[in-house]
């Protein structure tokens, strides 16, 4: 059963018990209650809302108990544009660059969309999945 029903159930339920439990409290009669009417309704008022509390809370717990439905996996799709002149470095990297992929798969999308301007003595660099740069790379890149 979908959450959305539970907790829609839960709310019926605690709406029903107060309704239930504040009519029997001010219509039968009770040794315990009040002779007063307006001392009545209070008294019947708490009694109603401690019980739809207590229901409330055993139906709410039987309506957070639902198990998680486990999705499918996520497509993930990337698009990125890049322009660079000049003397511009641009990097584009569609998935991780140097950090595990999450639960050591392929972390990378499953659709990339990648497009480039260049002018002049500029570079662009463009991944369309995980990127692992070796130690130093980055120094390397830098000095060329």
């Amino acid at each position: 059963m979908a959450g959305w029903v539970r907790w829609s159930v839960t709310m019926v339920v605690a709406v029903a018990t107060f309704g239930v439990c504040l009519w029997g409290a001010q219509s039968l009669s009770w040794g315990w209650m009040p002779q007063a009417e307006a001392d009545r309704w209070v008294v019947a008022t708490a009694f109603a809302s401690v019980m739809a509390t207590v229901v409330a809370g055993a139906v709410g717990w039987w309506a957070g108990r639902a198990q998680p439905t486990t999705a499918g996996p996520v497509e993930r799709t990337v698009s990125q544009r890049v322009t660079a002149s000049g003397r511009g470095q641009a990097a584009q990297v569609g998935g991780n660059q140097n950090t595990p992929a999450p639960g050591g798969a392929g972390g990378g999308p499953s659709s990339v969309e990648q497009e480039a301007e260049v002018a002049d003595d500029a570079s662009v660099t463009q991944v369309g999945g995980d990127q692992r740069n070796g130690l130093g790379d980055d120094e390397q890149l830098r000095r060329s």
